[in-house]
């Protein structure tokens, strides 16, 4: 017992100082800034295609867009993933040698090398099994809801942090599913690819008020400069045929909106990890028009606490939503761990202190399927969105 208190308290130690917020050194756009950090506005309902939603995110955020794809794949009709892995990749390991729970260790050194790299990778194999079994006990969707889905991939070769192992399981997950050879693309640009980092390219472009992050640096806001747009690529794939220019400046197009984000989930279960505040973007012609929806996961330390507006303003999103009848949701985790005074406790060792989207079940049992208390959340915000 002694040693397995020692275990767990070396164990959070190591986890809270490598994974701790690190504090922004972004400057920030002047509207909103920063964004509101409580709200009594209600999200509201809008005239939308419920046959044309998609989902992206970046990093932990891309994990959880492909979860959230997955799981409810009746509902989302196509997916776009930066820096993501397979479904249920941190459940592929029984046991790793460093001294965290499996799934935790499995999210740090294998299927991110947020931590360090440990020599083994995720399989398609076990991805397959996990979601079979989801299937058939009612976890998700039908997996053949997914076959005519489209899916948009990104990884830049300068990725330190998702090692292309995970990537490739992803794609070969989605080929095994049932996803066709014309509908599943991994972006690969002829330009900047080799040095593209950790983050989610956008054009350098002069309204962008933006810290200059170059391509191949790895540091907050985690948006960083290249020579092509990731959400341009991205929605031109997942709404093929029907996506024009961007807009040079959104915000003169739409409005960035404030919602109260605790009227989707329980505020008293702190480890759900969700922020009171979600954002979302809507075009002025949604107001009275019919759009489609694009829900987009930040990743790690890219939330509003973080990084300020960085993500849900300047990633690129908002300026092809404007000209493409596109709402674009921005749902917020924050920062969670148990006590740490509590040596150890086991729910420190699945701690989520840089507010990273759940895809090793810090939020609890169940996170990779329609149960989960952040799959829940999402929903019900989509829900109301979509209204009845």
């Amino acid at each position: 017992m002694i040693r397995r208190s020692l275990i767990h308290t070396v164990g959070f130690v190591v986890l809270t100082l490598l994974f701790w917020p690190a504090a922004s050194l972004a400057s920030h756009d002047e509207v909103p800034q920063p964004p509101p950090s409580s709200t009594t506005e209600a999200l509201k309902t809008y005239k939308i295609d419920s046959r044309q939603i998609t989902v992206s995110g970046l990093s932990s955020g891309g994990f959880f867009a492909h979860q959230f794809h997955l799981a409810h794949s009746g509902l989302v009709n196509g997916a776009g993933v930066i820096a993501g892995g397979p479904y249920g990749c941190a459940e592929q390991f029984a046991f790793l040698p460093v001294p965290l729970p499996p799934a935790a260790a499995a999210a740090l050194y294998v299927c991110t090398h947020y931590l360090g790299a440990l020599p083994f990778t995720p399989t398609v194999e076990a991805s397959v099994t996990m979601l079979q079994n989801a299937e058939a006990e009612s976890l998700i969707d039908s997996l053949d809801d997914l076959r005519d889905d489209r899916v948009w991939l990104f990884r830049g070769n300068g990725d330190r942090i998702v090692p292309i192992s995970s990537m490739e399981a992803l794609r070969g997950l989605y080929q095994r599913i049932g996803i066709a050879r014309d509908k599943l693309v991994w972006f690969a640009p002829e330009q900047d690819q080799v040095q593209a980092s950790h983050g989610i390219p956008i054009s350098d472009l002069r309204n962008v008020a933006l810290p200059h992050v170059s391509c191949g640096e790895h540091k907050t806001p985690f948006v960083i400069r290249c020579e092509y747009e990731a959400a341009g690529h991205m929605l031109r794939h997942l709404y093929p045929g029907s996506v024009q220019e961007a807009a040079e400046n959104p915000h003169d197009a739409g409005s960035l909106l404030a919602f109260d984000q605790t009227a989707f989930f329980d505020a008293a279960q702190p480890r759900t990890s969700l922020s009171s505040v979600g954002y979302v973007y809507v075009p002025s012609h949604c107001l009275t028009e019919v759009c489609r929806l694009h829900v987009a996961f930040h990743g790690c330390r890219q939330n509003v606490e973080a990084v300020y507006d960085d993500f849900i303003r300047d990633a690129g999103y908002n300026r092809w939503a404007a000209t493409n009848h596109l709402i674009v949701l921005y749902p917020q985790a924050k920062p969670w761990f148990a006590d740490p005074l509590i040596p150890g406790n086991p729910a420190n060792l699945l701690a989520n202190p840089n507010g990273c989207w759940d895809f090793w079940g810090y939020s609890g049992l169940g996170y990779y399927g329609q149960s989960g208390k952040q799959m829940r959340a999402v929903k019900a915000m989509v829900d109301r969105l979509l209204g009845p």
